[in-house]
C-alpha cells in the first residue's frame, strides 16, 4: 500500500482546506485491518489558512487533523450516521469536518496516538476498563432502531462462514469433505438463540483496546464504529474483556462483567442472573472468536498482513476455553470434541502457534 495519498484525495484535500499541497505536511499513519488509509495533516507554516480555520473552528488550534481514504465498501455512510448518533449521545468520537462519500474521502478530528492498548498495565487496567464499560453501557442504551442494522440470524450465520472457509480450508488445509457441516449447523442454531434471547442494544462490534483512544482531557475516545449493529448487550463486553490483542485472567474478566451487569441494571435494563450473563458472554464470544479466526486467516492469506498470525493463538485460547467451559450443552460438546481431535493437531503443526498465550499487558 503506497505511503502517499491518492492524487484525487490530495486535490480534494487542498480544495477543502484552501491550501496548496506544499503548505501541508501529510504523514501516513499505520492503518487497521481494513483497506482504509489514515493521514495526519499539519500546516507547515504552523497555522492554518483562513479557509481551513473557518472549517476547523476551535479545533484548528489542535495543530493536526486526520484525513481518511476509504473505499465505498467500507460503510462510509454508516460511519457518518453512527458518528452523529454517538456524538448526540455525548460520547467522544472524532468530529467530522468534511466528507465525500462517493469517493470515500473524510476529514476529521485527530485523536492522537495514545491507543488504550498502550496504556494498559496490571495497575491501570481497572480504572481504564471501568471507564470503558461505562461507555459501553451508554452506547447500549441509545435508541438505535433507525441508525443501525440488526445482528440477525442471517448476519450471525454469514459471519460464522468465514471460519470454515478461511481458517479451516484456506489456512489449515481441510478439504470440503472434512467440513463438519452438521456440527456447525447445530452450533450456529444454538448461538443464534443465545444472541436473540438476551437484551438488545446498540453494539459497536469492535470495542477493543485498538479502537479506544486515551485523550488529553482524560476522556476515552471511540473510533472505528461504522459496523455498529443492534445486537446482544454482552457483545461489546466480549470485545473489550476478551480482547484479541491482550489477555487478562478470567477472574478479572468475570469481575468486570459483574460490574457491567450492575451498570445495566442501574440504567433500568432487566438483566438475567450473573451465571446466565456469564454463559451469554462466553457464547457470544464463541461466535465472535470463530469469526475472528477466519478473518485473521483471511487478512494473512488474501491481504498480505502476516502480523495477524501472531494474534491467532490468543483467539484460539478464547475459543477453546468457551467450548470447554460449556461442553455439557450437546451442540457445544459435539463441536468441542471435533475441534480438539481434528483441528488442534493441525494447529499444533503451525509455526505461528503458541500453546498457551501468557496473561499479559503491554510492557509487562
Amino acid at each position: 500500500m503506497p505511503d502517499s495519498p491518492p492524487v484525487a484525495f490530495l486535490q480534494w484535500l487542498t480544495h477543502t482546506l484552501g491550501a496548496s499541497q506544499s503548505a501541508l505536511q501529510i504523514t501516513l499513519i499505520a492503518g487497521d485491518a481494513s483497506p482504509r488509509q489514515y493521514f495526519r495533516i499539519r500546516p507547515l507554516a504552523g497555522s492554518w489558512s483562513d479557509a481551513a480555520s473557518a472549517l476547523l473552528g476551535p479545533l484548528s488550534e489542535s495543530g493536526s487533523i486526520m484525513g481518511v481514504t476509504a473505499p465505498a465498501k467500507e460503510n462510509n455512510d454508516a460511519f457518518l450516521r453512527i458518528q452523529t448518533v454517538l456524538e448526540d449521545a455525548g460520547l467522544r468520537v472524532p468530529y467530522q469536518f468534511a466528507a465525500d462519500l462517493e469517493r470515500g474521502f473524510l476529514l476529521m478530528e485527530d485523536f492522537g496516538d495514545s491507543l488504550l492498548l498502550s496504556q494498559l498495565s496490571a495497575t491501570t487496567v481497572d480504572a481504564h476498563y471501568t471507564r470503558a464499560l461505562e461507555v459501553i453501557t451508554r452506547i447500549s442504551t441509545i435508541a438505535s432502531d433507525q441508525s443501525a442494522p440488526r445482528f440477525d440470524e442471517a448476519r450471525i450465520t454469514e459471519e460464522l462462514g468465514v471460519f470454515p472457509e478461511w481458517f479451516l480450508q484456506q489456512l489449515l488445509g481441510f478439504d470440503e469433505a472434512d467440513m463438519p457441516s452438521e456440527l456447525l449447523a447445530g452450533l450456529t442454531a444454538l448461538l443464534i438463540q443465545v444472541f436473540m434471547n438476551q437484551p438488545q442494544g446498540l453494539v459497536h462490534r469492535d470495542f477493543h483496546s485498538r479502537n479506544l483512544m486515551c485523550l488529553s482531557d482524560g476522556e476515552l475516545g471511540v473510533i472505528d464504529f461504522q459496523d455498529a449493529v443492534v445486537g446482544p448487550v454482552t457483545y461489546d463486553p466480549v470485545s473489550l474483556l476478551k480482547d484479541c490483542y491482550v489477555r487478562w485472567p478470567r477472574a478479572d474478566q468475570l469481575r468486570w462483567l459483574a460490574h457491567f451487569r450492575s451498570q445495566q441494571v442501574d440504567m433500568g435494563r432487566a438483566m438475567a442472573e450473573q451465571h446466565r450473563v456469564v454463559r451469554d458472554f462466553d457464547l457470544v464470544g464463541l461466535q465472535r472468536h470463530l469469526r475472528v479466526l477466519g478473518v485473521f486467516a483471511r487478512l494473512y492469506l488474501r491481504d498480505a498482513k502476516p502480523d495477524y498470525l501472531n494474534d491467532l493463538p490468543l483467539v484460539l485460547h478464547y475459543t477453546r476455553e468457551a467450548l470447554e467451559l460449556h461442553q455439557s450443552e450437546p451442540e457445544i460438546g459435539a463441536f468441542y470434541h471435533w475441534f480438539e481431535s481434528s483441528v488442534m493437531p493441525r494447529v499444533a503443526q503451525q509455526p505461528w502457534y503458541v500453546p498457551t498465550p501468557a496473561v499479559s499487558a503491554p510492557g509487562e
